[in-house]
């Protein structure tokens, strides 16, 4: 054989050798039993049940109820300067209220009917008590009971932002919600 050959085999044999060692091909070593040990317990597996099927079948449809918060400012709904007209985005939130409240039938919530601070102290009062019944009207339409939903109205009382701005005046428009029986 010529050297050129001589090395394209030696070269073809490393290649092999070290394919061989990198694929993990690993001598088979044989299991030897030692009579001074006894055999390892196999762990135990325990199974939690579920606390209430209904718990859990209503969690999987609607798996943001587990978090839900109904009294956070998140849930607030908001309203048009001079008006108590729910709006797409007002009725989106009540049903999610309405949702919470299905399944948690022992909840009775207060409905807070707030204002921005123009207008006088009646006039905002009454505002206020419109803007809380159409949540209720609405949340009743949903199916929720009347008896769990009470309405109460702070006008401009309860700011939630004091500085003299559109933006402002906006976000102390709402109605808010606060558990009141659990």
């Amino acid at each position: 054989m010529n050297k050129k050959t001589k090395i394209g085999l030696s070269m073809l044999a490393l290649t092999v050798g070290i394919s061989a060692i990198l694929s993990g091909c690993a001598p088979k070593v044989a299991k030897v039993s030692s009579s001074a040990l006894p055999p390892a317990p196999k762990p135990k597996v325990v199974v939690q049940k579920p606390v209430s099927k209904r718990i859990s079948a209503y969690l999987k449809k609607y798996p943001w109820l587990a978090s839900y918060s109904i009294q956070s400012n998140a849930n607030n709904i908001h309203f048009a300067f001079d008006k108590s007209i729910l709006t797409p985005l007002d009725k989106m939130i009540l049903k999610k209220d309405a949702i919470y409240l299905r399944y948690r039938r022992h909840v009775v919530i207060q409905i807070q009917g707030n204002c921005d601070r123009r207008g006088s102290e009646a006039y905002n009062m009454a505002l206020g008590w419109r803007r809380a019944n159409a949540a209720k009207a609405y949340l009743k339409d949903l199916g929720i009971s009347g008896m769990r939903l009470k309405t109460i109205s702070y006008g401009k009382e309860r700011p939630l932002c004091s500085a003299h701005t559109r933006i402002c005046y906006a976000i102390n428009r709402r109605d808010h919600f606060v558990p009141v029986s659990r």
